[in-house]
């Protein structure tokens, strides 16, 4: 049997190793928590600044995308106005020319039957109905050219575009 000193000594060393344990124990897994935090901090900063970046990537895409159909339907509609404007202007423009060539034809007409020196009734009115006949054709001409016109159509070819990450990607490397 063991005295009561070395009952004492025995329990003392146990308590010693008992503590030295725990000692290690929670140094280690202080140590140990804080080279996983720092772990920790950086993966979770680098997912975090990820899902950062891929969420600013489709947000852009999408107001990329958005501000382009936006734009593209406001230049439609602008085309269309102008073609329509323009398609007026010119059948103006078309009206008044139709009208300027008539009236010199017929002052011609008449200005060759007022210079005629004929003294038979019956040749004077052939050449005036050859004349009339002249400027009815040259205006019948005219009107069938005024009416062959066909204006272009109203029409919009979308033009290629960069994609939106194409954009996104030319903004993140300058």
């Amino acid at each position: 049997m063991q005295s009561r000193k070395e009952k004492a000594k025995t329990s003392w060393i146990r308590k010693k190793v008992a503590v030295v344990i725990v000692s290690l124990t929670v140094a280690s897994a202080a140590t140990t928590g804080m080279a996983y935090a720092d772990a920790d901090i950086a993966g979770t900063l680098s997912s975090w600044f990820g899902k950062k970046t891929e969420i600013a990537m489709q947000s852009l895409e999408q107001s990329v995308s958005s501000e382009t159909d936006k734009q593209k339907a406001r230049l439609k509609e602008e085309l269309k106005l102008r073609l329509e404007a323009s398609s007026r202007e010119l059948d103006s423009y078309t009206e008044a020319q139709k009208k300027l060539y008539a009236q010199a034809i017929e002052q011609y007409a008449d200005s060759l039957i007022a210079g005629m020196s004929i003294d038979n009734a019956q040749d004077r009115e052939q050449i005036e109905r050859k004349l009339l006949a002249i400027a009815d054709s040259a205006k019948a001409a005219m009107n069938a050219l005024a009416e062959s016109y066909a204006p272009p159509a109203a029409s919009y070819e979308t033009p290629s575009t960069p994609s939106a990450s194409s954009v996104a990607d030319a903004v993140y490397e300058s």
